[in-house]
């Protein structure tokens, strides 16, 4: 069965959406000026070359900052139910993060937090 909280927090899900719709479509500007045609409608005019490269270390450093940010936030979670996981749930925190360990070496052992070390013979 349904709990009521759940059919509350359904509704102020869909209220809270739907005046987030309408404030937004009632405050949008309906001209078109020549300073919405730039992007993200900022108004300022843009200067230079979109085009950049970006080193593909960036990435990766930002991919690695996401996947570490999700073990903390499941790391803390487990840190709130430890008490009623116990032996079990130490055990499966303890591979999970074994698991990521692993994946930390292998990043680090494939150099892709050498950021601007240039190796012999590069230019």
């Amino acid at each position: 069965m349904v709990s009521a909280s759940f059919i509350f927090y359904v509704l102020a899900i869909i209220i809270v959406t739907m005046t987030m719709i309408i404030v937004s479509h009632a405050l949008n500007p309906r001209g078109h000026k020549r300073s919405n045609a730039y992007p993200y409608e900022s108004g300022i005019v843009p200067v230079g070359d979109t085009n950049i490269r970006w080193n593909v270390n960036y990435f990766l450093i930002a991919i690695s900052f996401v996947i570490f940010d999700i073990e903390a936030v499941f790391l803390y979670l487990w840190s709130l139910v430890v008490v009623e996981t116990s032996w079990p749930g130490l055990l499966t925190a303890s591979l999970f993060i074994l698991a990521l360990f692993i994946a930390l070496i292998y990043e680090i052992k494939q150099g892709a937090f050498n950021w601007g070390i240039r190796k012999e013979g590069e230019s």
